[in-house]
């Protein structure tokens, strides 16, 4: 995603009004603009209603508010009897646009737009560090541009995943029961949040923090296992994987004699096939999917490619109709 001539122009504009700016100012400039930015994902979260986008500009508003904590707290270690102050310099991000949300194309473009806005962010406080006239700018400017990446990178997987659905014709609201990838985790979940609702109960194997795993479904009422080697609560060791294929099948037998749709996520096949052998590991996860069949629910999975070989891979697309 290449700048315009526009956004080029705007670039040189900022970098022009601010190369020269202190350290002092550079940082008030930018405890402001991420205080700007999160209002304008704010914005955003309240006019989406596809509960992924929702949970996606909330986030960013999050974040951003994490940032200019974090840029005022180093500000105030600086200059510790000083306020931020008043820099005559143009905002980073571009205007605000805030549609209304009313088909998938509205989405599309929107995150296109938050897409833009956030490399032109990275760019410009790029260029702002290759202009920096001492150290402590330069360093806060890279600092910049690294969160700005990483707001980048975020939207840019959710925006792959909506394309990648439509390009396929695959709906969260009529998938067929049975299993199914995701090479990567975030996608995976930003699925979850539009696939689940009042008529699924979910139940997830996992490879990171219970409470971290939570936090993307905040609302919802689930039964989480962590495949882990430590003591913890909910642990389960990864030699013990193959015994969750009872409990697991009859949440989703429990589900389906409640009229709802039970839904089984395991995630990281790599690691599991890593602790337990490829074969036991193909062992569970076709028991699982045969038992969604069996009850009309669904397994949903992750793995990243590399963890197998060409055959391996072969074998786990074969039995997991891969998403994204």
């Amino acid at each position: 995603m290449e700048p315009t001539d526009e956004s080029i122009h705007a670039m040189e504009k900022i970098v022009e009004a601010l190369k020269s700016k202190s350290p002092k100012e550079l940082l008030s400039y930018a405890i402001l603009n991420e205080k700007e930015e999160a209002r304008y994902y704010e914005e955003l979260a309240k006019r989406a209603k596809m509960s992924s986008i929702k949970a996606l500009f909330t986030r960013m508003g999050e974040e951003c508010m994490l940032h200019h904590e974090w840029l005022y707290g180093l500000f105030k270690k600086m200059y510790p009897d000083e306020e931020p102050v008043k820099v005559e310099a143009p905002m980073v991000e571009v205007a605000p646009f805030y549609p209304y949300f009313e088909s998938l194309d509205d989405y599309l473009s929107a995150l296109k737009y938050c897409m833009r806005s956030e490399l032109f962010a990275k760019k410009t406080y790029e260029l702002l560090a290759e202009s920096a006239q001492d150290e402590e700018s330069r360093t806060i400017a890279l600092t910049l541009t690294a969160m700005e990446e990483e707001h980048y990178h975020e939207i840019r997987k959710i925006y792959e995943l909506m394309v990648s659905l439509r390009r396929r014709g695959i709906s969260p609201l009529t998938l067929e029961p049975g299993g199914y990838l995701f090479t990567d985790d975030l996608k995976a979940k930003y699925f979850l949040r539009d696939f689940l609702g009042a008529n699924e109960v979910l139940i997830a194997v996992v490879r990171e923090k219970p409470e971290k795993f939570r936090e993307m479904f905040s609302d919802e009422d689930i039964e989480v296992f962590w495949v882990t080697k430590t003591e913890a609560e909910d642990a389960v060791h990864p030699g013990s994987i193959p015994t969750l294929k009872k409990k697991l099948c009859q949440s989703l037998q429990s589900a389906a004699k409640k009229g709802k749709r039970g839904v089984v996520f395991v995630q990281n096949l790599g690691y599991i096939a890593l602790e337990l052998g490829f074969k036991d590991m193909m062992d569970f996860v076709a028991y699982l999917k045969d038992c969604a069949l069996l009850h009309d629910g669904y397994v949903i999975t992750t793995a990243v490619k590399e963890a197998f070989d060409t055959r391996e891979w072969a074998l786990l697309t074969s039995e997991l109709k891969e998403l994204s």
